[in-house]
């Protein structure tokens, strides 16, 4: 499955950042997973930095979900900044529109 590579080598690029690029010995530490799919990532990600030892906590995935369950509710949208020039335009009925929404404009007008 090549996605699962691709996350697998995308999940080694910052260990390697923080570790075999400044010097330190990889091999020589245990790798922590957590998470729903840490498990599943963490023979590969191992295998990748050349690392021995795996310590999954029996608790990884249930942390997770405990973690989502704990979290804030938070509603976000967006909408697209030539939305919020046009809504200006109809709201002040005026030809003049703020700067920033000019400078959007002049590329859809």
């Amino acid at each position: 499955m090549g996605f699962i590579k691709v996350a697998n080598e995308t999940m080694c690029r910052p260990i390697r950042a923080l570790t075999q690029m400044k010097g330190y010995d990889v091999a020589a530490h245990a790798l922590a997973c957590f998470g729903g799919a840490g498990g599943q990532h963490a023979c590969a990600i191992a295998r990748s930095l050349g690392m021995k030892t795996i310590f999954i906590h029996r608790y990884s995935g249930i942390l997770s979900a405990v973690g989502i369950g704990l979290a804030d509710v938070v509603a976000e949208e967006q909408v697209s900044q030539f939305w919020v020039c046009s809504l200006y335009r109809q709201c002040h009925s005026v030809t003049s529109v703020p700067v920033q929404c000019q400078v959007f404009l002049s590329t859809w007008n």
